[in-house]
């Protein structure tokens, strides 16, 4: 759709390098300049569904957290306009790649296999899995091995890391994957006495687990679980030139607004999101 154009200039490019673990693509220029972009418009994929990082509101029809806040500030930064395209976990990397969009970005997590495929920005948000589960079966899960048992069933989302990680640490509880991330937390919801848990970000566990209604316990990041460590949330572009730029530039705008950058993700712990209904299917 918006293709970032093949002809746009990079000033000051002073090297490129390679940063450990969370970045394919860096620069030491603080004055990257962008000519042109098709359209003048800067357009990002969000799944919109993992909030305070990305949430789509339905009533006003935007995208509100701490990825769109950045997206915006990104935007005004390289003086483009901005869109989003909104995209779900198990297409994302076919959305960017088809060119749905110019970056994508999140709750996305690096991985070694994204790093082969796109590049990655620099990280964003510290992160680290975690399990979560309803205040009522608080004194049901005190471990990892209470939790990955054949009477209990993981509840994970299609398409992320998530559903990834659930597949490598558990042996005896069943794994049921759903469309959506918002389904999942529906299903908490209304089986709130069931033995149902999720494995997701630390990030996303802390802000609902917060909310003045909600039915989740934060007792789970206290659980420790096997083959865990700090991950990092980074923000994707294609390996083409202009991916390659804008991951450039991203990089370059997160160097200049590290104080900006958490105040926004503070911002983003305490909105309260209005969220579009999403059910779970049994």
């Amino acid at each position: 759709m918006n293709d970032v154009s093949a002809s746009i200039k990079k000033l000051f490019l002073l090297s490129l390098i390679a940063t450990p673990m969370v970045s394919n693509a860096s620069t030491e220029s603080n004055n990257i300049q962008f000519n042109t972009i098709t359209d003048n418009t800067l357009t990002v994929c969000t799944t919109g569904d993992y909030p305070p990082l990305t949430s789509f509101n339905s009533e006003k029809n935007t995208f509100e957290g701490f990825a769109p806040i950045v997206a915006a500030n990104f935007a005004k930064h390289l003086n483009l306009n901005l869109a989003f395209t909104r995209t779900t976990w198990k297409d994302l990397s076919d959305d960017l790649k088809s060119g749905k969009c110019d970056i994508a970005m999140g709750g996305i997590t690096y991985t070694k296999d994204r790093s082969k495929d796109f590049y990655l920005s620099k990280s964003v948000a510290k992160n680290q899995k975690a399990a979560v589960f309803t205040k009522d079966n608080d004194e049901l899960f005190n471990s990892f091995k209470d939790i990955d048992k054949k009477e209990n069933t993981i509840l994970e989302n299609k398409g992320g890391t998530n559903e990834k990680f659930a597949n490598e640490i558990i042996s005896k509880a069943t794994i049921n994957v759903l469309e959506s991330n918002l389904a999942v937390f529906d299903c908490f919801k209304k089986y709130q006495l069931s033995p149902y848990v999720m494995f997701t970000d630390s990030i996303e566990i802390q802000y609902r687990s917060k909310l003045p209604d909600s039915v989740l316990s934060n007792k789970g990041l206290g659980i420790a679980l096997t083959n865990n460590p700090e991950t990092y949330k980074v923000y994707m572009a294609n390996k083409t030139e202009s991916g390659e730029e804008i991951i450039l530039a991203m990089n370059n705008f997160i160097d200049l607004n590290k104080a900006n950058m958490k105040k926004w993700y503070q911002e983003s712990l305490t909105t309260k999101y209005k969220e579009e209904a999403q059910y779970c299917p049994f």
